[in-house]
């Protein structure tokens, strides 16, 4: 994996992190979630459209795009819901550790892939690394439903990397994203307004500090991504983007009280021990 693109994909699960533990701080409220799409969608609105413009693909890559669109609206869901019902420890390894299991083995069969013996080793490390964080805790707590919500994030989050691979090669990955997520807004506007109509401007005066990190967080992090689909590999970038695990393990150490047990520490060097090999490979 070249090194520029494997730097632009570790800074991504720094921001990946960072807004994680802001949804799990305000307890995966889905109206703050909502609010920082719509946000984040707004502000590349202006930029997209100029580009939308010089692009000439943009009719191939539209099934990608609604397809992306509607994966996204309900991982943004179910994210919310991980959230609102367990610890971070739990919904952030299982998620992601099934998410890159599932892309790497459906990127063999789907997208024809190869994948030396080293990278596929360091996949290895990273999934069993990332997955050993999250599984003991859901072993000793009573939490079973933030880890069904949990796996259905990482099977959409295999969803939307295969989806995006292919569909990031036909067009300019900013009209991509900025389409992606105007869909995924719209798609969850129903829910939000249907239900919680009364509650939106209350969020607003309360966590809107919240929903822009959540919306600028993620769409940066995604467009860093949606690039390095451009470059590599996607079950490397998706692997090496599991870094985001040990930051989000160490965040709910520091500030959210979560224990670092034995488990976590081995946890985290095997998911630094397959960032290395996937890096070399």
């Amino acid at each position: 994996m070249e090194l520029y693109v494997f730097g632009m994909v570790i800074f991504a699960a720094m921001l990946h992190a960072l807004w994680n533990f802001v949804t799990k701080k305000i307890s995966g409220n889905p109206i703050a979630i909502w609010i920082g799409l719509c946000g984040s969608s707004l502000l590349m609105t202006p930029f997209s459209l100029v580009l939308l413009f010089k692009e000439k693909a943009i009719s191939s890559a539209l099934p990608y795009i609604i397809a992306t669109g509607l994966i996204h609206a309900g991982y943004f869901y179910f994210i919310g819901k991980s959230y609102e019902k367990g610890a971070i420890s739990i919904v952030y390894p299982v998620a992601r550790g099934v998410g890159v299991c599932g892309t790497a083995i459906t990127a063999i069969f789907l997208l024809s892939e190869k994948i030396s013996a080293i990278g596929g080793t360091g996949i290895l490390f990273v999934c069993c690394g990332v997955l050993s964080i999250g599984l003991r805790e859901t072993a000793t707590r009573e939490n079973k439903q933030a880890f069904c919500y949990a796996l259905i994030v990482g099977i959409l989050i295999t969803c939307y990397s295969i989806v995006d691979k292919v569909g990031v090669s036909l067009v300019n990955p900013l009209v991509y994203i900025w389409a992606m997520f105007s869909i995924a807004a719209i798609c969850l506007a129903p829910v939000i307004l249907l239900t919680e109509l009364n509650k939106v401007r209350e969020i607003w005066n309360r966590m809107k500090w919240a929903s822009g990190i959540i919306g600028l967080g993620s769409i940066m992090t995604y467009l860093l991504i949606l690039y390095a689909f451009r470059l590599g590999n996607v079950s490397y970038a998706v692997a090496v983007r599991e870094f985001a695990v040990v930051i989000g393990a160490a965040l709910g150490v520091i500030f959210l009280g979560e224990k670092l047990t034995k488990l976590k520490v081995v946890g985290i060097v095997a998911i630094m021990v397959g960032l290395i090999l996937i890096k070399v490979a």
